[in-house]
């Protein structure tokens, strides 16, 4: 899965300019990226200028700026500094990364958004088997999330995730076309998301037999997931649904 970051710069007026960035968030990478390829504010203020965009890369000209693909809203926001943490404190990211006026990159992280510490000194305080940790875990979401997605598209899933108050809820959900009911069926003719835009997003759309309605499912909060034990029974010439929701 992703590590979101949001990256900005101090301006003459003391405000804050920032945009979003959805991949490789960590201080081992975009933060490396930025002391190595945007240390400066004029290399700062073109990384910026497009707005959101996917993943840091140490030319702007392999980003993948939003914009570039027809997204709307996606532009670099411009707010004083109680507005930017205030911002970070109601997001999804993980770190924050800011440049300050003298040059200086600096990081905050989600536990403490307001924060921010001398970025390179911060790197050097990293242990190397801690690095490694990191990148390996990101790998291993990954492939929970395409698990995840693979499954609830072929069958009935029972997933635990954390919901925005930070409860944990537990829904019966699927993809799968046969098992959704025709009268709830999508209307539109569009085509469901990839698996990269599911993960991009961070978000699955998918049908829940325990509330028999459409719910949204972050997989970045998916604490657990299974398959339950389903069985079908032939009633009136119809094949109904049996399933143990305890």
């Amino acid at each position: 899965m992703s590590t979101r970051s949001f990256i900005g710069m101090v301006n003459r007026d003391h405000t804050i300019t920032s945009v979003y960035c959805h991949w490789d968030g960590y201080p081992e990478y975009n933060g490396k990226m930025l002391l190595q390829h945007y240390n400066n504010r004029a290399m700062t203020t073109k990384l910026l200028h497009k707005g959101d965009f996917s993943s840091l890369q140490p030319k702007i000209s392999d980003i993948q700026y939003y914009v570039d693909r027809g997204d709307e809203e996606v532009g670099a926001v411009k707010q004083t500094l109680d507005k930017f943490i205030e911002m970070c404190r109601e997001s999804w990211c993980e770190y924050f990364y800011i440049l300050k006026t003298d040059g200086t990159w600096t990081v905050s992280t989600a536990d403490t958004p307001d924060a921010f510490h001398d970025l390179e000194d911060n790197l050097n305080t990293v242990d190397i088997e801690e690095s490694t940790s990191i990148i390996a875990c990101e790998a291993i979401k990954n492939i929970e999330v395409e698990q995840f997605v693979e499954s609830v598209r072929t069958s009935i899933v029972k997933v635990e995730f954390e919901k925005a108050d930070g409860s944990l809820t537990e829904r019966h959900v699927t993809l799968a076309p046969l098992l959704v009911p025709d009268d709830k069926k999508p209307k539109s003719d569009e085509p469901g998301l990839s698996l990269d835009e599911m993960t991009e997003k961070d978000y699955v759309r998918v049908f829940s037999i325990t509330d028999n309605d459409w719910r949204t499912v972050k997989p970045s909060k998916i604490t657990n997931y299974s398959k339950p034990e389903v069985e079908f029974t032939n009633k009136d010439g119809k094949f109904v649904l049996s399933l143990d929701m305890a």
